[in-house]
């Protein structure tokens, strides 16, 4: 779907902040920043972050080169209407309750991520069905995504330029249930409301690229909430470089294979590759 008018004025605004955020954080940040608020967690620096979403991004684009459209139709106007603005709604409402609760990453946090992100969406999508996927079946949607996240899961973990975080002080118990709950509430829920729920509905409104683009905006924003610093414009520009490039990647990886496998699997190995890698050593 080609973008609409106001499609192409959310593009064009995504886009000019995100350079604004990463002219920001190069300037203020130079040498990199951490990426994770975790106790340990090591700087990372700017071309670390952003490689694996630019190879992965590329690598989407051309596996396969001629794969059909699984657009996202309005079947309802009114009803697909009301969905995307009450989706919208909470995708704004979550870092305002974080930050007004200062929620930070604790148990409020993850309680205001059930509510506003899994269970009340879950009823708004149930409740009004305006659109629908039509997606096409073929063996490219798994083998083309494996190999994609498989890529970008060696540059963005594996690789030796990866600074690995240092979680020899946790205990192991204490690892495995918060890896655990955050695979549940993250890696499952987050992919649920910002690329299944958001961003297919936005693609179905404003055009594939402005839906993209605006739900990774939306899940890059959800960060700060845990990620903040109390330099406002600066955990911004960080949490749209850092977080915004995932998105970003997560984005486009659901439009091209509208497997949400894929999505959830590099969600979960984002967040949990690090516990998995202590716990093995």
């Amino acid at each position: 779907m080609k973008p609409t008018s106001l499609g192409r004025v959310v593009l064009i605004a995504c886009a000019v902040i995100a350079a604004a955020s990463l002219a920001t954080v190069m300037i203020a940040l130079p040498g990199g920043a951490p990426t994770s608020p975790d106790p340990g967690a090591p700087v990372v620096p700017w071309w670390v972050v952003l490689l694996p979403a630019v190879v992965g991004i590329a690598l989407v684009t051309v596996l396969p080169l001629r794969a059909p459209a699984q657009p996202a139709v309005v079947e309802n106007r009114s009803r697909h209407a009301a969905a995307t603005w009450s989706l919208l709604a909470l995708a704004i409402a979550f870092p305002l309750v974080s930050g007004v609760f200062d929620l930070g990453g604790g148990e409020g946090y993850v309680l205001a991520k059930l509510v506003l992100l899994i269970a009340i969406p879950a009823v708004i999508v149930g409740v009004l069905r305006g659109m629908r996927l039509e997606r096409v079946r073929g063996s490219w949607r798994w083998w083309a995504a494996a190999v994609v996240v498989a890529v970008w899961a060696l540059l963005s973990q594996v690789a030796p330029w990866n600074p690995r975080p240092d979680l020899s002080g946790i205990d192991p118990v204490v690892l495995v249930v918060t890896a655990t709950a955050t695979a549940i509430t993250a890696g499952v829920g987050e992919e649920l409301f910002y690329r299944r729920w958001l961003q297919t509905r936005l693609e179905a409104s404003l055009g594939v690229w402005p839906g993209i683009a605006l739900a990774s905006f939306g899940f890059a924003l959800m960060h700060l909430g845990s990620h903040s610093t109390g330099a406002p414009v600066l955990d911004v520009a960080r949490v749209v470089v850092a977080q915004g490039s995932f998105g970003l990647f997560l984005g486009v990886l659901w439009w091209k294979y509208r497997n949400l496998t894929a999505i959830v699997a590099a969600h979960v190995i984002m967040n949990g590759w690090p516990v998995a890698a202590e716990l093995v050593s």
